[in-house]
């Protein structure tokens, strides 16, 4: 089963990060690929999300949903598909003003797409996840310079 770690360095205390964190729409909003997210009930979201593989977009729907919480240190959630599913451990440790982020993600491709799906991700799970942890890193920083904390402006190119 691939699987991904990945720490960022987040400019605000656990606490502020565990609110991001327990937020499905804000969270999702920094993940690359997540194109939609419907709010399901409070531990529960669907989300659309596109990969593309060459120049052929994959869209998968997503029903994520969190398994084990304890605020403000630890999130544990996955996600599912008809020939996928990703397990997320998320972690926050203090250090400073700030906290570490640390995410473990595990990918299991089934069926006919399991070589793709298992390929996809050990190709791409390093760049995502500087993607992520840019995005994150302007989220905080834009809050903490009393700016919004919505999520940052993306541009089309």
């Amino acid at each position: 089963m691939p699987r991904h770690e990945a720490s960022y360095q987040v400019g605000a205390p656990p606490l502020a990060v565990w609110g991001f964190i327990r937020d499905f729409e804000a969270l999702c909003a920094c993940i690359p690929g997540v194109e939609r997210v419907l709010l399901v009930d409070e531990r529960t979201a669907d989300l659309t999300v596109t990969e593309k593989i060459g120049v052929v977009p994959l869209t998968v729907a997503l029903r994520a949903q969190i398994d084990e919480e304890h605020a403000p240190y630890l999130l544990a959630a996955r996600a599912a598909a008809e020939h996928l599913t990703m397990a997320f451990r998320v972690t926050l440790q203090a250090n400073g003003e700030g906290c570490e982020m640390t995410g473990v993600v595990e990918v299991s491709g089934a069926g006919p797409l399991k070589p793709v799906v298992d390929r996809l991700f050990e190709r791409r799970a390093r760049e995502r996840a500087a993607q992520f942890g840019l995005t994150l890193t302007e989220r905080f920083r834009a809050a903490a310079a009393g700016g919004s904390a919505g999520p940052p402006a993306t541009s089309s190119s």
